[in-house]
C-alpha cells in the first residue's frame, strides 16, 4: 500500500501547498544513499546542454528504448547513456512501489551532479513526461515553485530538499507551475524519474493550454 507522503510541512501548512506536490524527507536510508553514490561515481556523466548552451551540471540520461531522443533534437535530454543500470532499476522499483505505479510507467531516468554554485532556471519539464519524481543525494537542494500565470516573487514558494528525500510532482504543480533550483552550496546529486504523459496531455500543452511551450531548460539563469 502506498505510504502517505508528507504535505503539511512544506510551506507552513496544507492550505499553502501547491496541489500535486508531495515530499518525503527520509525516503532512503543512509546505507541506501551511500550505495547509490558509489554506483553513480563511475557513470559517464556529461555536461548538460540545452540547444547551444552548456550548464554547470553533469548528467546521465537513460530512456526507454522506444522513446530515446535524437541528438539533433537539441533538447536538454537529447542523448542517452545506454540501458538503465540495475541500481537505477532497483531505485525505480522502490519509487513505483511507494506511488502504487508499475515500474514500467517510468520512461526516463536522469542522474545529475550539481557542483557548488550550480542553479537551474525557471522551467517546466517537457510535455512528453507526466509524473516527475526527484531523489536528493549527498547535499541539500533548494527548489522554488511559482504559478505559470503569476510569475513573480509574491507567488513563489520554496522547499528545502534534504539528502535522501523524495519529492513528487503531478497534476497542478506539474502542469500549471514552474520550478527552479537555487545555486547549490555543496556537491549534490539527484536522480529524477519521469513517467510518460500520454498523447492527450502532450497535445493539450502543444495547443497552447495552461501549460504551453516551455521545455526543461538547464541553463544558469534565474
Amino acid at each position: 500500500m502506498q505510504r502517505d507522503l508528507q504535505q503539511s510541512s512544506l510551506f507552513g501548512g496544507p492550505q499553502q501547498l501547491p496541489e500535486g506536490l508531495s515530499y518525503e524527507p527520509d525516503f532512503l536510508t543512509g546505507n541506501e544513499e551511500d550505495a547509490l553514490l558509489a554506483d553513480i561515481a563511475p557513470l559517464p556523466l556529461r555536461e548538460a546542454r540545452f540547444r547551444e548552451y552548456f550548464a554547470k551540471r553533469r548528467v546521465a540520461h537513460f530512456h526507454r528504448e522506444d522513446l530515446a531522443p535524437r541528438d539533433e533534437d537539441g533538447g536538454a535530454d537529447s542523448f542517452t547513456s545506454g540501458p538503465l543500470p540495475p541500481f537505477l532499476a532497483d531505485l525505480r522499483d522502490k519509487v513505483a512501489t511507494r506511488l502504487d505505479l508499475s515500474p514500467d510507467a517510468f520512461v526516463h531516468a536522469l542522474v545529475s551532479e550539481y557542483r557548488p554554485g550550480t542553479p537551474i532556471g525557471w522551467h517546466r519539464d517537457k510535455p512528453v513526461y507526466g509524473i516527475v519524481v526527484g531523489i536528493s543525494l549527498a547535499g541539500w537542494g533548494h527548489m522554488r515553485f511559482r504559478p505559470y500565470a503569476a510569475r513573480d516573487a509574491r507567488h513563489t514558494r520554496s522547499l528545502a530538499l534534504a539528502p535522501r528525500s523524495l519529492y513528487v510532482m503531478r497534476n497542478a504543480i506539474r502542469w500549471e507551475w514552474q520550478h527552479s533550483m537555487l545555486p547549490t552550496k555543496m556537491l549534490r546529486y539527484s536522480v529524477t524519474l519521469r513517467t510518460n504523459a500520454g498523447p492527450r496531455r502532450g497535445a493539450s500543452w502543444a495547443s497552447g493550454g495552461a501549460a504551453a511551450s516551455d521545455d526543461s531548460d538547464p541553463c544558469e539563469v534565474a
